[in-house]
């Protein structure tokens, strides 16, 4: 640990969090036996080995060059592409120290079996990198996705952030925190831990607009985390704290829950802040998640929903835990990817194109369609949220 705090220069070895870091490997390892991870890799090698061959256009580590000028150093991006153009996905990484390759090719493959281009960047990891980093990396793998990505027969105006675990992080924090540097509304930041502002400049953002995020297994609230990982002992070993400057005032300016909440009531004009927001939130978690509770997930959503996005859902599957969004997305034939491919076809489906970095007022122009959607929002509220959280046996 060579990045702790002076205070914290070695881990105390106390018994009892001995205990509670031995019994939560414990519980890994049990998952990992019992959950979805060996059946579903399993399921995904016999798929491949029964299935027809398809011939897939993959760009394996190519650079392209561009105006940004160190994208060289953020990584590579993978592109799986097809014969039309569809609506764009940027996967990002579900790990802060490993890029999980062996299993986000094979989901990019799939979603590109479902007619969509695939996006995967390499991001920049724990311990060579932090949170500025990896942000970074995220920023520069949109801006990169939005001027290139009509070679691979995509649609610039239909991209959608995905990620798992800290992947979800990383893609809420970078969209949230680049709307409320536009909107001149972040929170005073007295710590060494510095989110990359791509804007504004002359009204505009830096960064195109994201049509939509989908989520899966995330934390949103990374304060609320510290404070679950304490409780479990594992606050100085897992590498979230440090990734964010292992301060509760770095954690804050990392958390997007508190960088929208902080937004939401000091910016003078919540129409702006709406309109800058992606049209379309999906967020999805298990209830059986004990590595991310989804309490993060609901409060994130109630904020969200607060806000006046024009389309957020939630959805909390039954007996669904941390990892298995994302393994289970790898086999076609498992019945959990079925129902995530329905839940990320209507994400992405009946969105009209969006202005891709347009001025303040061209972007609040856009939401006036959306005004008789705003005006009855109130009414039937809470059916909405019910209609929202919707439980589904696995």
């Amino acid at each position: 640990q060579t990045d702790a705090p002076p205070s914290q220069s070695r881990v105390p070895l106390s018994p009892k969090r001995v205990f509670k870091v031995f019994s939560y490997l414990l519980n890994c390892l049990y998952e990992n036996l019992t959950g979805p991870f060996i059946p579903s890799i399993l399921q995904y090698g016999w798929h491949k080995l029964s299935s027809q061959r398809k011939k897939i256009s993959v760009k394996n580590s190519q650079v392209f060059s561009d105006n940004i000028p160190y994208f060289m150093h953020s990584g590579n991006v993978n592109v799986t592409s097809s014969s039309h153009e569809s609506p764009v996905i940027i996967f990002i990484s579900s790990s802060w120290i490993s890029g999980n390759k062996a299993i986000c090719m094979p989901v990019a493959n799939n979603l590109q079996s479902q007619g969509y281009i695939v996006v995967v960047p390499d991001i920049t990891l724990y311990p060579k990198g932090k949170i500025t980093e990896m942000v970074s990396d995220v920023q520069q793998c949109i801006q990169w996705t939005y001027n290139h990505i009509r070679q691979f027969r995509g649609d610039p105006s239909q991209i959608y952030l995905m990620g798992h675990s800290a992947g979800a992080l990383l893609s809420s924090l970078t969209v949230i925190h680049d709307v409320c540097a536009t909107l001149h509304a972040l929170p005073i930041n007295t710590t060494d831990v510095r989110i990359p502002v791509c804007g504004p400049t002359n009204g505009r953002t830096g960064l195109p607009r994201i049509q939509g995020l989908i989520l899966f297994s995330g934390v949103y609230d990374t304060t609320y985390h510290y404070a679950y990982l304490h409780q479990r002992g594992l606050e100085q070993v897992h590498a979230m704290p440090r990734v964010m400057g292992n301060t509760s005032e770095s954690l804050l300016q990392c958390s997007p829950t508190y960088l929208l909440n902080y937004a939401l009531n000091n910016s003078q004009n919540r129409d702006q802040l709406r309109a800058l927001l992606p049209r379309k939130i999906f967020l999805i978690h298990g209830d059986k998640d004990s590595f991310h509770p989804p309490t993060s997930t609901r409060n994130f959503f109630s904020l969200l929903d607060s806000v006046g996005i024009p389309s957020v859902q939630l959805k909390i599957y039954e007996d669904l835990k941390h990892i298995s969004p994302c393994i289970d997305l790898i086999v076609p034939t498992k019945r959990l990817c079925v129902l995530l491919l329905e839940d990320i076809r209507e994400c992405c489906q009946n969105v009209s194109p969006v202005m891709m970095g347009g001025s303040l007022s061209e972007r609040q122009a856009e939401g006036e369609e959306e005004d008789n959607y705003n005006r009855n929002r109130s009414r039937g509220r809470t059916r909405r949220r019910m209609a929202l959280t919707r439980y589904t046996q696995i």
